[in-house]
């Protein structure tokens, strides 16, 4: 009790110039990334805001995942993909880039940051559909980062 956070939003291809430099504790990054193309900027001011020892978690759709839905011409290359979902019946087209996983933790440590755990995680028990349990049991989905400063 008596910890407070700060809540923060911004637009992630400008600087963020809100937070002062090695002034944050941790940055959460929850499926978010994958909308950026360049991850160079943002990363380097992630690590200006961090302090020595803060740590970005974040998530990205598994790179295998996203190369099985990209045309699977080039596995190495940064690309542009779209997904469609049904949102409350209606379809949503999503466009995210996938990248292969050399370029996720390049680019991390050409930013200056330390990788400190990385997890493809599976679900818990009890998923009620039997075929999403299996789907999310047999086939990389996510990918779960902490990278310290």
């Amino acid at each position: 009790m008596g910890a407070r956070a700060r809540l923060e939003t911004a637009d992630l291809n400008e600087p963020l110039t809100m937070v002062p430099s090695a002034s944050t504790d941790v940055v959460v990054a929850s499926l978010v990334l994958h909308y950026l193309k360049d991850w160079g900027p943002l990363l380097a001011e992630l690590h200006r805001c961090l302090k020595p020892g803060g740590a970005l978690v974040f998530s990205i759709h598994h790179p295998i995942t996203g190369w099985l839905r990209s045309d699977r011409t080039d596995y190495h290359r940064v690309e542009l993909i779209s997904e469609n979902w049904d949102w409350n019946g209606k379809t949503v087209t999503g466009r995210m880039y996938r990248r292969p996983v050399s370029a996720v933790f390049t680019s991390l440590l050409e930013a200056g940051f330390a990788i400190d755990a990385v997890e493809e995680p599976q679900p818990a028990p009890g998923v009620e559909d039997p075929e999403l349990d299996r789907i999310l049991r047999t086939t990389p989905v996510f990918l779960y980062v902490r990278a310290v400063r």
